[in-house]
């Protein structure tokens, strides 16, 4: 569906550009935020960096959102499906970085995550979901169906973790420090996957299927 924004000559191969440096910045966001919340870093050393990389990728999102309107303007209706389609995944890369902050706010807040077994599950997570993000750029822009597939499945299993510990933290099933904010740090990486599954779903399904199926039980 996207070849024809490669080698445009109107330009619109900015838009594809644009996209991938979104979650380039989306994917530091996330690196920075959990540095802050699993205390590799103090917030205020990170906090100027961070503020301003996740501004860059709200700006990137009005510009691509310029970019597919002039496009659309001029063209017409010939390119519609990819362009609406664009502007759906434009929204999920900069909520990446959007729910990214999040998690920095969490431990401007309260603090480092306590040490503990889910400290661990947190820093295994981190590691895990981190290189997703630029994964599903390149899956994305290489329009790969197999390797998709295989993203989608993972991203899931992943996501089913979170909720399930959200579910133990909200029971009471788990006696943690913080655990108000420990179910919210889970919370904000289920729905930075849901948002990966969005933006990889875009390669093996139908654009009016996007933001629906694939969410796990409660995510928005």
């Amino acid at each position: 569906m996207f070849r024809w924004l490669r080698g445009s000559s109107d330009g619109l191969a900015e838009v594809e550009e644009a996209f991938k440096e979104m979650l380039a910045d989306g994917r530091r966001v996330f690196d920075l935020a959990f540095d802050a919340r699993l205390g590799e870093a103090a917030p205020e050393s990170i906090k100027s960096e961070l503020e301003a990389t996740e501004e860059r990728t709200d700006e990137a999102e009005r510009r691509i959102r310029r970019l597919l309107l002039t496009h659309a303007s001029v063209q017409g209706g010939a390119n519609i499906s990819a362009c609406l389609l664009y502007m759906s995944v434009a929204k999920d890369a900069e909520r990446v970085a959007d729910l990214s902050k999040n998690v920095f706010g969490i431990a401007d807040t309260v603090g480092t995550q306590p040490h503990s077994e889910l400290f661990d599950e947190l820093a295994r997570l981190r590691a895990e979901v981190s290189p997703m993000i630029t994964d599903a750029a390149r899956i994305f822009a290489e329009e790969r169906t197999e390797e998709a597939e295989r993203f989608l499945e993972r991203a899931r299993g992943l996501q089913g973790d979170c909720r399930r510990r959200i579910d133990d933290l909200l029971l009471e099933r788990v006696a943690v420090p913080q655990p108000a904010a420990t179910a919210m740090t889970y919370r904000q990486l289920s729905r930075v996957l849901a948002n990966l599954l969005n933006i990889v779903s875009a390669v093996v399904m139908p654009l009016d299927q996007l933001d629906y199926p694939h969410r796990a039980p409660g995510e928005e």
